[in-house]
C-alpha cells in the first residue's frame, strides 16, 4: 500500500480510537455509570462497556474492509 492511502485511512483510525478511549474515561462515562436502568438484564454502566466494545469491533471491520478495497484498488 502505498504511504498516501495509509495516511487517508491513519487520520481517520486515530479520531475514531481516541473518541472510543474517551467514552471510557471519567467526563463521558460518569454519564453512564449507574446501575439503573438496566437494559438487557445489565446495570446501565456493563452495558455502555459492551456497546462500546460493539461499536470498536464494528468499525475496526470496517476500516480493514475500507484498506483492503483500497489494497486492491477495486474501490478508490
Amino acid at each position: 500500500m502505498s504511504g498516501d492511502n495509509e495516511q487517508k485511512i491513519a487520520k481517520p483510525y486515530i479520531i475514531f480510537t481516541i473518541i472510543l478511549f474517551l467514552s471510557l474515561i471519567f467526563p463521558v462515562y460518569g454519564i453512564a455509570n449507574s446501575v439503573m436502568p438496566l437494559v438487557l438484564g445489565l446495570p446501565f454502566g456493563l452495558f455502555w462497556i459492551a456497546l462500546v466494545e460493539v461499536i470498536a469491533f464494528l468499525g475496526l471491520c470496517v476500516f480493514y474492509l475500507i484498506e483492503h478495497r483500497q489494497e486492491d484498488g477495486t474501490h478508490e
